[in-house]
């Protein structure tokens, strides 16, 4: 196809690019903090620690602390306000909602540098892709990545929120090419009614008889869109060109993306590089054991649990770490709030496996609702409750009550009110409008508190660590819900 023979010659020589600095990390990676420091030196956030003086990564460890997205709140509603050169000098094209903060909601801004940044991952992964699957190159594809149906709206300054266009992650020049390739066209992302969306996604879906590549973030979202069509498809032999699928795989996706696996035996399953709202972390290769860190597209830095901080080069394999990330987009040594492991290396370059939220979150099909934000949704609910996340037999969270306090009317009412709390959460409010995630149920149990203590004692918990949570832990939820079964 012509658009895949374009993209092909447009990506021609980023993978080689990439490789060049995934055999010298330390390199690129002070090489990429210079570029940020220099151009970001004299905005407020630069004068505030000095940037002017920073020379070095040392130098820039010593003067820049850690943040969190509350740190910088404060300074991302001035510049969603209309103030210029607060965190970043570049203008602010837009700005983009995720979850996963305290109080729901975060704005991550995008300049012209930080896309840069974000194709500077891409290119080199679809140049890797086209050469290691060129089946991909056979028919045409799907891509899912902005919320569908989302409604465009801007800042009290101006500044849109959103990305309006999804194929502005590939660049200017390579965007028509993408398009020329799509089995659903631009047009069905803007529609408004999400019945609609839905119904016109399947059906350009089901009569593309040549799609040859998926590309999608959580696995349910196309399990689930699948499901929905109305009359039963037999997806696998409607689309005999499927080459690969692109998603989620590790940690709460995993049993997911088996799923799809087994539906579609003949596509090959490739896992998602970590590309968080707020900036990539890894790519995907395919001679690599796990996705590589991105060292072009951001300055990164490794948390352990006991607060020391590495450097990429100094990761240990087999060790577990929280992302730490600069980015061109005003984000100083930001704590992303995941967690991954260094399974392998490339080159000289660590490949990561991502392990989950950090801080007692969760995160079943990309919501990111987090302990503190929960608990605030839970202030209101009498005696001990908290919400566990369930993977079987499908994404959902259930709102556990203690029988003896709330009775069932008000456990209902109870389910109702957090659900709508948790809807301040862009992400989640979107898994919810588009099935991904049920309403959430309510049930009542005897003694909730006690049943959740006798599993962290059989854990290895002491009785005198344990604290009641807002949200529970998906590594031991179902057996939550195991034990308070009749």
């Amino acid at each position: 196809m012509s658009g895949w023979n374009d993209i092909r010659a447009g990506v021609a020589g980023s993978r080689a690019t990439l490789l060049e600095s995934l055999e010298r990390p330390d390199e690129k990676q002070l090489q990429r903090l210079q570029q940020i420091v220099e151009r970001n030196r004299n905005t407020e956030f630069g004068k505030r620690y000095g940037l002017q003086n920073v020379r070095t990564i040392d130098d820039f460890q010593q003067r820049v602390p850690l943040h969190d997205y509350d740190d910088f709140r404060p300074d991302i509603e001035r510049m969603m306000a209309g103030e210029k050169n607060v965190l970043v000098a570049d203008d602010v094209l837009l700005f983009e909602p995720t979850g996963g903060s305290t109080g729901g909601s975060k704005f991550i801004p995008y300049t012209e540098a930080s896309l840069s940044a974000v194709r500077r991952a891409i290119l080199p992964w679809l140049d890797d892709l086209v050469t290691s699957r060129p089946g991909i190159t056979k028919g045409k594809a799907y891509w899912a990545i902005s919320p569908a149906t989302r409604q465009k709206t801007h800042t009290s300054g101006g500044i849109p929120i959103g990305i309006e266009d999804d194929s502005a992650y590939f660049g200017r020049d390579l965007a028509p090419s993408i398009v020329d390739t799509l089995a659903v066209p631009p047009t069905v992302a803007a529609i408004q009614s999400l019945d609609e969306w839905r119904s016109q996604t399947l059906s350009y879906l089901s009569t593309c008889t040549d799609l040859s590549f998926i590309s999608v973030w959580s696995p349910t979202f196309l399990l689930q869109l699948l499901d929905a069509s109305p009359d039963p498809v037999e997806w696998q032999k409607r689309w005999p060109m499927l080459d690969t699928i692109s998603c989620w795989c590790s940690s709460t996706s995993q049993r997911y993306a088996a799923e799809l696996a087994r539906r579609f035996p003949n596509a090959r399953i490739q896992e998602k590089g970590l590309l968080a709202t707020e900036g990539v972390v890894t790519v995907p290769l395919d001679a690599a054991a796990a996705p590589v860190l991105a060292v072009d597209s951001g300055f990164y830095e490794f948390e352990t649990d006991s607060g020391d901080v590495v450097l990429p080069w100094d990761l240990e394999t087999g060790q577990t770490y929280r992302v730490l990330i600069t980015t061109d987009a005003g984000l100083y040594r930001y704590r992303l709030g995941d967690r991954v492991r260094v399974s392998d290396w490339y080159e000289a370059t660590p490949c990561l496996e991502f392990m989950g939220r950090d801080g007692g979150g969760s995160d079943l099909c990309g919501e990111k609702l987090t302990e503190a934000f929960v608990a605030a949704a839970l202030n209101d609910v009498p005696g001990f409750a908290f919400l566990v996340p369930l993977t079987k037999p499908h994404p959902a969270y259930l709102l556990i009550l203690d029988e003896a306090v709330v009775g069932s009317r008000q456990a209902r009412v109870a389910a109702e009110v957090t659900d709508d709390k948790l809807m301040k959460n862009p992400q989640y409010r979107y898994a919810r409008e588009i099935g991904q995630l049920p309403p959430i149920e309510a049930r009542r149990i005897g003694e909730p508190l006690s049943t959740y203590k006798d599993i962290c004692m059989r854990l290895g918990q002491r009785l005198g660590d344990i604290k009641a949570p807002a949200l529970a832990n998906t590594a031991w939820s179902e057996q939550f819900i195991e034990s308070s079964e009749p």
